[in-house]
C-alpha cells in the first residue's frame, strides 16, 4: 500500500534519472553538511588563532611604545624574536618616571592604542601578587582588578594571550609582564583585542551568516540539479581547496568564480576578502618581526654580536643607579687589545675582524651570568661586573687576570698564528664614584697606566693615579 502511494505521488523515483537525482541530492546534502562543518570549524579555529596573533602583535606594539619612552627598561627576546617580558630596575609609570620622561602613562598607552585601535592598560602588582590597573589609553580605568582565568588563576611571568578580566569586563588580550632585575613581578602591559561580548557576538554572527549562506547554496544547488549537476557543483571543490590553502597560510592562491553573480560568487568574494586580510596580517607580522630585528641591531655590534656602546652605556647607567641606591656595587673594565694594529697592517682587515670575533668568544665563557661584555668600537671592549660589595676587588682581579691570560694565547687566521694581548683598566663603584663619566674616566686612566707599565696586564684605579707623561710633560698614550 505504501509502495503504491509513493509510486503514484512520486512517479519520477522509478526512473534512473530520478534515482540519480535522489542519490546526487543526498550526496550533495551530505557533502554540504561536511563542508559547512569543516568551514565552521576552520573559521572558529582561525578566529581563535587570529585573536591570539592580534593579541601578541598588539602587546608587542604596546611594549615598543613603552620602550620608546621609558629608556631605562630592557626586554627579554625569545628565540622567535618576540619580546617575552620587560625588565626594569625601577617602577614604570610612577611619579618618578613621569618626572624623568615627561610623559604620563596615558600618553604612552594612547600611542600604542592609536596603532592597534584597541584599549591598552598599564597595570601594577603589589607584594601579594594582586594586579590592578594604573591607567588605560584614555587616562582612566585606574584601580581595576586584573586577573587571568586562562592562566589557572596565576599571574603570567612571560608573554601571555587569553581571556583577561579587567574590572567587571572580560577581554581577549595579550599581557606583557614587567619584572624587576631579580625577577619580581612589578606590573605589565595589557593590550586588548576586544571584549568578550564583542568578539563572541561577531563570531556568532559570522557563524550564523556562514550557516545561512551554506543553506542558501544548498537550496540553489537543489533547484539546478535537473539543469546540470556538473555546472551546479563544479565550484565547490575548487573553493574548498582555496579555503584549505588559506587555512595553510597559502595566500598566493587565486580565488576563482569571483565573476559569478550567484551565492558562490559572493562566497568567492568573501574568501578573497579573507585572503587579503590574511595577507595584510602577515605583512603586519613581518613588520613586527623586522622591528624586533632592528631593535636588536640598534643595541648590538654587527661584527661580534656583543652589546654596543649605546647598550653598554644604558646598562652601566642602570647599574650605577642601583649602586647609588645602595643595592649593589659594580666593577667597570675597559679592555684594549695590544698590537692589534699590526694585525690589520700585516694580514688585512679581514684578519682583524676574525680576531675581534675570537676575542669576544674567548671573553664570554670567563664571565659570570650577571656580567656583561660589550664592544665599544675598534679594538676596545668593556666589561660590567656587578658584585655584592664584599669581594669586588678580588673578583675584578680574577676576571682581569683570566682575560689577560686568555688574550695572551696565540690566535690563528688562515693557519697563521696571530699574537696580540690585552691591557685592562678597572674602576669600581661606589669607591671610584657613581657617575658614569667619572667611573669610565677612572677606568680609562687605569688602562693607560696598564699600557704604560708594559701592556699585557691590568691595573686597578687608585687614588692619586695620574696619566703617564713623557719627559716633556705631555701625557703619553701607551
Amino acid at each position: 500500500m505504501i509502495r503504491h502511494l509513493i509510486a503514484r505521488e512520486l512517479p519520477w523515483t522509478r526512473s534512473l534519472l530520478g534515482r540519480i537525482t535522489v542519490f546526487v541530492l543526498a550526496s550533495v546534502m551530505l557533502a554540504y553538511a561536511l563542508g559547512a562543518g569543516a568551514a565552521l570549524l576552520i573559521m572558529v579555529r582561525g578566529q581563535s588563532r587570529q585573536w591570539d596573533h592580534d593579541a601578541r602583535l598588539y602587546v608587542q606594539v604596546a611594549s615598543t611604545a613603552l620602550r620608546g619612552v621609558y629608556t631605562f627598561v630592557s626586554v627579554h627576546i625569545d628565540r622567535d624574536g618576540r619580546v617575552s617580558w620587560i625588565e626594569t630596575g625601577r617602577p614604570v609609570g610612577d611619579d618618578q618616571s613621569i618626572v624623568t620622561t615627561g610623559f604620563m602613562p596615558a600618553d604612552v598607552l594612547a600611542l600604542a592604542s592609536a596603532q592597534t585601535g584597541q584599549d591598552v592598560w598599564l597595570v601594577t602588582a603589589d607584594d601579594a601578587g594582586r594586579i590592578t590597573s594604573l591607567s588605560d589609553s584614555q587616562g582612566q580605568g585606574a584601580g581595576l582588578r586584573v586577573s587571568f582565568p586562562d592562566s589557572e588563576g596565576r599571574t603570567p611571568r612571560r608573554l601571555f594571550t587569553g581571556w583577561t578580566e579587567i574590572g567587571s569586563t572580560t577581554h581577549f588580550a595579550g599581557f606583557m609582564p614587567i619584572l624587576s632585575k631579580d625577577g619580581r613581578l612589578m606590573g605589565g602591559l595589557v593590550a586588548s583585542v576586544g571584549s568578550a561580548e564583542t568578539l563572541l557576538a561577531a563570531r556568532n554572527q559570522a557563524l550564523l551568516t556562514l550557516t545561512l549562506l551554506m543553506m542558501v547554496i544548498l537550496a540553489a544547488s537543489a533547484l539546478v540539479v535537473a539543469l546540470g549537476l556538473r555546472r551546479a557543483f563544479r565550484p565547490i571543490p575548487a573553493l574548498t581547496r582555496v579555503l584549505t590553502a588559506l587555512a595553510d597560510n597559502d595566500t598566493g592562491v587565486r580565488i576563482p568564480f569571483q565573476e559569478r553573480t550567484d551565492e558562490l560568487g559572493r562566497l568567492a568574494l568573501a574568501i578573497e576578502k579573507l585572503r587579503c586580510a590574511v595577507v595584510e596580517r602577515g605583512q603586519l607580522r613581518r613588520i613586527g618581526e623586522h622591528a624586533a630585528v632592528m631593535e636588536h641591531r640598534a643595541h648590538h655590534d654587527s661584527l661580534t654580536g656583543l652589546p654596543n656602546r649605546a647598550h653598554f652605556t644604558a646598562l652601566l647607567e642602570t647599574a650605577l643607579e642601583r649602586v647609588a641606591a645602595g643595592a649593589q656595587a659594580c666593577n667597570v673594565m675597559l679592555l684594549d687589545l695590544d698590537r692589534f694594529k699590526e694585525v690589520n697592517d700585516t694580514l688585512g682587515h679581514a684578519a682583524g675582524d676574525a680576531v675581534l670575533v675570537d676575542v669576544s668568544r674567548r671573553i664570554e665563557p670567563l664571565l659570570s651570568p650577571d656580567d656583561v661584555v660589550a664592544r665599544l668600537g675598534g679594538d676596545e671592549f668593556a666589561v660590567l661586573q656587578p658584585v655584592d660589595g664584599t669581594d669586588g676587588v678580588e673578583r675584578a682581579e680574577r676576571l682581569a687576570r683570566a682575560i689577560v691570560a686568555s688574550m695572551a694565547r696565540p690566535f690563528a687566521y688562515g693557519g697563521t698564528p696571530v699574537s696580540i694581548g690585552a691591557s685592562i683598566g678597572i674602576a669600581s663603584a661606589p669607591e671610584d664614584g657613581t657617575e658614569r663619566s667619572v667611573v669610565l674616566n677612572r677606568a680609562d686612566l687605569a688602562l693607560y697606566v696598564a699600557k704604560n707599565d708594559g701592556r699585557g696586564r691590568f691595573a686597578l684605579h687608585r687614588p692619586g693615579m695620574t696619566m703617564p707623561v713623557d719627559g716633556d710633560g705631555a701625557a703619553k698614550a701607551a
